[in-house]
């Protein structure tokens, strides 16, 4: 059977990350800032109605090729990547991955099941 949330790539498996451990993950670590958090929809979808994680940074996947140079500075940071459901997220991740970005993670669910968990956002 094929699970959607461990998948093997060319690069090796993508770390996923549920909205809990993300949430968790990003509270302990205010002060450090030592994980960056990079959304990859559009504007629309940033500023619509699911929100965005506070102190996220919008890249749309479109536009991620174009911003690996200006992430380098982010290499040693735990990276989570954000999108609707968790799809283009992933495609960011391994893009990320092929770049030598080796503290990726996906956010299994995207902003639909963060926003049903109930998870703070800001609009």
């Amino acid at each position: 059977m094929f699970n959607i949330f461990k998948r093997e790539g060319l690069f090796g498996d993508i770390s996923q990350i549920t909205p809990d451990e993300a949430f968790k993950k990003l509270s302990e670590d205010k002060e450090n800032k030592n994980t960056l958090v990079i959304d990859v929809r559009e504007s629309h979808e940033y500023n619509g109605n699911l929100g965005h994680i506070e102190n996220s940074h919008l890249i749309p996947i479109k536009l991620l090729p174009l911003k690996i140079q200006e992430l380098e500075k982010h290499k040693d940071k735990d990276i989570i990547a954000v999108c609707h459901s968790g799809a283009r997220s992933y495609s960011a991740c391994t893009m990320l991955k092929r770049h030598g970005f080796n503290k990726v993670h996906n956010l299994k669910g995207g902003m639909l099941l963060w926003k049903k968990m109930g998870l703070k956002t800001h609009m």
